[in-house]
């Protein structure tokens, strides 16, 4: 567990979930999926069962390669990281990472601090390389992921469809 301060004056409490954690959990990705258009889901959440968030979150925690943490300030989730490994065999080296945030933290420098955890544990666990998919169009996001070294290495044409929309994703990459 991390605590940290914040821009705000508050501290931000960082720590691993646990399998008690699964419903709260799905309910802060169905808050973050219904505050922006930035993220991989939407106002559903994760689309499992509490049982299968659980089972989840227990196969994480036996698992040296792969990280989840939760973001709390004064007691309440405020948003959740995850490094997963990207594929077996010849790709095993790669992981992935995710990020979500709950709008009315951002600004904060929680971003960065959830950015610095997870290229740390990537590299600890022995990674090789650190990946992850950005809308295109997220100037924000971009900014902090160049800010910790990520480039860009691929563009997505019209991937996604948000409201009737496309929009294109953008894939970058941290060698480590």
């Amino acid at each position: 567990m991390e605590l940290v301060p914040l821009k705000n004056g508050k501290w931000l409490t960082v720590r691993p979930p646990v399998p008690d954690d699964a419903e709260s959990l799905l309910a802060l990705s169905r808050r973050v999926g219904g505050e922006t258009d930035y993220l991989m889901t939407d106002s559903r959440g994760f689309l499992c069962s509490i049982e299968q968030e659980r089972e989840y979150i227990a196969a994480v925690l036996a698992d040296p390669k792969r990280l989840q943490m939760l973001g709390f300030i004064d007691g309440e989730s405020i948003g959740f990281f995850g490094v997963e490994p990207m594929g077996r065999g010849r790709a095993a080296h790669n992981a992935s990472f995710g990020i979500a945030i709950v709008r009315s933290c951002w600004h904060l420098g929680i971003g960065a601090i959830f950015m610095a955890i997870a290229t740390d544990f990537a590299k600890t666990a022995g990674y090789h390389k650190l990946c992850l998919d950005v809308r295109a169009d997220n100037e924000r996001a971009i900014k902090l992921y160049r800010r910790f070294g990520f480039s860009e290495c691929g563009l997505r044409k019209e991937h996604l469809l948000i409201n009737g929309e496309y929009f294109d994703e953008m894939i970058m990459e941290l060698m480590l």
